[in-house]
């Protein structure tokens, strides 16, 4: 009876599932000529349904524009294509909640509470980032986030003052999303604890969104730090900032900073404030042991994104062929290096008709951010996530 080797990946959104796709298109069939093994591919994620939360931003004045059957998609859909797989792919709902290196486990939590145990062969690490709130990242169930965006979209036409904060993409696109769809103009300030929008821009292309947004009725609020905030028996939200003072708000949204979702990792494989210690040139996590591997926004080895993600697929795609075609005897395949490039890049719509941005440091004009992102922010391109549709051999 042949031995049966377990590919695991932890997490199911943009990186666990172009991961998946891959090794199911280019890596699976080549191992299916193993005479002594069979393989096993298993995904483990805390929901059950993929979202493009890429459109957060215009889901939260508007699930109309952006409605939830396309938004959120089952996870394994997908994978039906791959008929001559069907008894090869899992799906496992649940939170990760441990990782033995030693014993080449995995351990995630069943949304009935119960612990699960899965030993695997080779192991990719794409868990992800979370942020303070179910309207821009998945907090569980993929239900809590319809839950709470579809309530947003109620609340915010009734709402006379409006508090965001973070001074990045996200707060700036749900800032401006908000002023653009919202006619009843209600009093919206974007709070930042830096001292200009969009760090990762020209100082003259921050100027470029402030002014945008100004346009739109938007005051802007730099150097402030919110400290707290508390919901008060009215159903506002006192807010408290870095500077003694109060604010009061009928609807505060936090869109300010990411955690790494690696609390189940052992310490010594995390590292620069608890992201994966993935080497920044394999994408093999060394200190694990072989054949583990991390990819997206949880690796930390780079500023994170879709277009980050998919600079470093093909080399996950290559280093995780090499060392798995080899062990398994079927033929040999080149590694490659990932080579960071933290050159500025970044697409803000600012209401579905304006933006700013840039690409690999060129300064993209308004209507390029228009057309390119702030029509639908990218949601005609999901099938390429949840069903491989571009993915190429590395």
């Amino acid at each position: 009876m042949s031995e049966t080797r377990n590919i695991v990946i932890l997490g199911a959104s943009y990186a666990g599932l172009n991961a998946a796709h891959y090794i199911c298109k280019f890596v699976l069939p080549k191992l299916k000529q193993a005479k002594d093994y069979d393989y096993a591919l298993h995904l483990v994620d805390p929901s059950t349904h993929f979202w493009h939360h890429i459109a957060a931003p215009r889901e939260i004045v508007s699930v109309k524009e952006m409605p939830h059957e396309k938004c959120f998609l089952d996870c394994m859909a997908g994978f039906k294509q791959y008929s001559s797989l069907k008894d090869s792919i899992h799906f496992h709902q649940g939170s990760a909640s441990g990782l033995n290196t030693e014993a080449r486990t995995v351990s995630y939590t069943s949304p009935q509470g119960s612990e699960e145990i899965l030993p695997y062969y080779a192991l990719v690490l794409a868990t992800g980032v979370r942020s303070p709130t179910p309207l821009t990242t998945l907090q569980g169930s993929h239900q809590l986030t319809i839950k709470a965006l579809d309530e947003m979209n109620v609340k915010l036409p009734m709402a006379k003052e409006i508090v965001i904060s973070g001074g990045g993409p996200i707060g700036v696109e749900v800032a401006g999303e908000i002023a653009t769809h919202l006619t009843h103009n209600p009093k919206i300030t974007l709070i930042t604890s830096g001292d200009k929008l969009m760090p990762i821009f020209t100082a003259s292309r921050a100027a470029k969104t402030q002014k945008m947004l100004e346009k739109l009725g938007v005051t802007v609020v730099y150097n402030t730090k919110i400290t707290g905030s508390e919901e008060l028996p009215d159903g506002k939200t006192e807010i408290s900032l870095s500077n003694g003072s109060t604010m009061t708000a009928d609807i505060y949204i936090p869109a300010i900073g990411v955690q790494p979702n690696t609390e189940f990792l052992p310490p010594n494989l995390k590292a620069n404030n608890d992201y994966v210690a993935t080497n920044g040139r394999t994408l093999r996590v060394d200190a694990a042991g072989p054949r583990v591997y991390s990819i997206g926004d949880v690796s930390g080895v780079n500023l994170g994104g879709i277009l980050m993600l998919q600079a470093a697929l093909p080399i996950l795609g290559a280093n995780l062929s090499h060392d798995l075609f080899e062990d398994a005897n079927v033929g040999t395949f080149a590694e490659r290096t990932y080579v960071r490039k933290d050159n500025e890049t970044q697409l803000v719509p600012i209401g579905a008709k304006q933006g700013v941005g840039a690409f690999n440091g060129w300064g993209m004009p308004s209507f390029v951010i228009a057309m390119v992102k702030g029509k639908d922010y990218f949601l005609s391109t999901v099938p390429e996530t949840t069903e491989g549709t571009k993915l190429t051999k590395a």
